[in-house]
């Protein structure tokens, strides 16, 4: 059996988790890594870069294979080898197998599905980072027939002819507008009034009338009942996620009511009355908060930063939210509208957008969408949402707005480069300035 003695034992390593295993070995401290599945996490391999490959794929009218092709290529295979060597040679200790806590600062890790589990691994760490991610949230459906998680469906080698998408979140958007462009037939059943709920109405109303201009068959307001009437050869289930803490051996006392493990500013993990608990500390999914690739690494730098003895509290206020269908959604802040003043302005009317038409071929020419609504609470913009073209990036600069709490009037003053698509914002920037 395999025992150690560590100074961290983070488990589970996704983009946090790899991250802060990374940076602790590199700063001299002794690490050991406990993982399951892939090294690195499902996002290089069956979820953020594959998702982004099929979409490029069926943007620029690739073929399934060609596009199944390079989706291949840019995930490397699903091979985490080189992931593994990476850590190992900054000095991290990885064990393979399912980890789980046996009391304070010890963690036990277990082989494969044996039942009993047989025991392979254990040790004993001053400091414990849980960072296990998410599981596929999986309905119970009204019809018996093949069904896709949206990893599975990242990593398929079949182009269904009929696929239907259960949800309207980010995945779903993204892998409907894909599997449409590259040959299916995609209808989506959404349970709510519009797409991407947490979002202004008019995003999800804009970016449906988007996929429906792409030839996906979106239906609102629509339970899973809807399925009986439906002739498909797949399902995909994107219906969210939920954090992965079974078997873990935590205490209920860390957990929320939603499943997510409590923590505090420093990603430290609290109990109900938000005391820490001595040397465990949480990052990512896992801790349920803004399930997002950059808001794990956030948290990674902020639990790297407190080891290491220039602590600093997470900051959560300005984490982009980012669709990356064409064209992109994003967002930041608070979009809510409650106590706020808001403003909105079409993309579309920029100088940007006219030459993007005019360089377009005649027989490809398609007609822009998008628009930037901005959110201002006591002259303090405090949120945007912007959907159209390359958002994703022009976005950002609204994303370091809402941190840094500028004013609108400092921002309406900022001078932009002619012709960008940020030059959106002015209008709107103005209308608020009143």
């Amino acid at each position: 059996m395999f025992t150690s003695q560590a100074d961290v034992c983070v488990i589970g390593s996704g983009s946090g988790g790899k991250m802060v295993a990374q940076r602790l070995a590199r700063a001299g401290r002794r690490v050991v890594l406990v993982e399951r599945g892939y090294v690195g996490g499902f996002c290089p391999y069956v979820a953020c870069v594959p998702a982004k490959s099929l979409l490029l794929s069926a943007a620029a009218g690739l073929s399934w294979p060609a596009a199944r092709a390079l989706r291949d290529e840019a995930v490397g295979g699903r091979d985490d080898s080189g992931a593994a060597r990476g850590l190992t040679d900054d000095g991290v200790e990885i064990v393979r197998g399912t980890a789980r806590l046996d009391g304070p600062g010890r963690v036990l890790v277990e082989d494969g599905p044996t039942t009993p589990a047989r025991i392979t691994a254990r040790i004993t760490a001053r400091t414990v980072v849980i960072g296990t991610g998410s599981s596929p949230v999986r309905p119970e459906l009204p019809v018996d027939v093949a069904t896709w998680t949206s990893e599975e469906a990242l990593a398929a080698d079949e182009l269904p002819a009929r696929l239907a998408v259960v949800g309207g979140g980010p995945v779903a958007c993204e892998l409907a507008q894909a599997y449409a462009g590259l040959g299916s037939r995609v209808t989506m059943l959404v349970r709510g009034e519009h797409l991407l709920s947490g979002e202004p109405s008019w995003v999800g109303e804009a970016l449906a009338d988007v996929l429906r201009g792409d030839g996906v068959d979106v239906r609102t307001s629509t339970s899973l009942d809807a399925l009986a009437d439906l002739d498909v050869d797949r399902v995909l289930l994107g219906t969210g996620r939920t954090p992965t803490t079974s078997g873990l051996g935590l205490d209920e006392d860390w957990l929320t009511s939603a499943g997510a493990v409590r923590t505090d500013g420093r990603c430290r993990v609290v109990d109900a009355s938000g005391s820490p608990v001595e040397g465990l500390f949480a990052v990512g999914d896992v801790t349920g908060i803004s399930p997002y690739t950059h808001t794990a690494n956030h948290q990674a730098r902020t639990v790297v930063d407190e080891l290491l003895g220039r602590g600093r509290d997470a900051d959560y206020s300005a984490i982009p939210r980012a669709v990356y269908t064409h064209p992109p959604v994003f967002s930041t802040g608070d979009t809510s509208g409650d106590g706020a003043r808001s403003a909105r302005f079409s993309v579309t009317e920029v100088e940007r957008a006219n030459l993007l038409e005019l360089s377009a071929p005649r027989d490809q020419r398609r007609a822009l969408t998008g628009a930037v609504e901005l959110f201002a609470r006591d002259g303090i913009l405090v949120g945007a949402a912007c959907l159209g073209p390359e958002a994703d990036s022009w976005g950002a600069e609204l994303s370091l707005a809402v941190r840094a709490r500028l004013t609108v009037d400092l921002l309406a003053h900022h001078v932009r480069a002619f012709p960008t698509w940020s030059e959106a914002v002015f209008p709107a920037l103005e209308e608020l300035q009143g």
